[in-house]
Order: C-alpha cells, then sequence, then structure tokens
C-alpha cells in the first residue's frame, strides 16, 4: 500500500536580522498562545528560518538563520508584519 503525503509549509513575513528587510520565513514550531496586554489580544511565538532574499540588484542576503518570532498575533504593523 502506497500513500501520497503532501507537505504545506505555511510562510510568514519577518524582518530580516542582518539587512533589516521584510522577508519570508517558514514556521517551524509553535509554542503557546499568551495574552498580551500591549495589543490587548493573544500571541503565538515559534522557531522561523528566513529564507535567502534579495537585497538589491543581483545580491543576495544569505543570512537563513533560525529566529524565534511572532508565527500568530491579532495584530499587524503596517508593512503586514506580525507585531
Amino acid at each position: 500500500m502506497c500513500y501520497l503525503l503532501k507537505l504545506v509549509m505555511l510562510t510568514i513575513f519577518v524582518y530580516c536580522n542582518t539587512c533589516t528587510k521584510k522577508v519570508k520565513a517558514v514556521i517551524l514550531t509553535k509554542h503557546d498562545k499568551e495574552y498580551d496586554d500591549s495589543i490587548q489580544g493573544y500571541r503565538r511565538y515559534g522557531m522561523v528560518k528566513v529564507l535567502e532574499h534579495n537585497i538589491g540588484f543581483r545580491k543576495t542576503c544569505s543570512d537563513t538563520s533560525q529566529i524565534k518570532a511572532i508565527v500568530e498575533s491579532d495584530s499587524e504593523d503596517y508593512n503586514g508584519v506580525l507585531n
């Protein structure tokens, strides 16, 4: 018996620590939801892996580190990044 399994990697936007641009990241893990008084709502942190991205004409930022970031939130900033 053969089963086909389709893996879906969820992506979010975060800010790169090296070049400070808005970049895509893949969600690796999610932690428990926590209530935050500053946004009057809930946040969920997790580990994400930053994808390689362009920083200018024919230049790429090779910072593909794993960082702790907000993966779910009731609040977004003006760029569409969760905060």
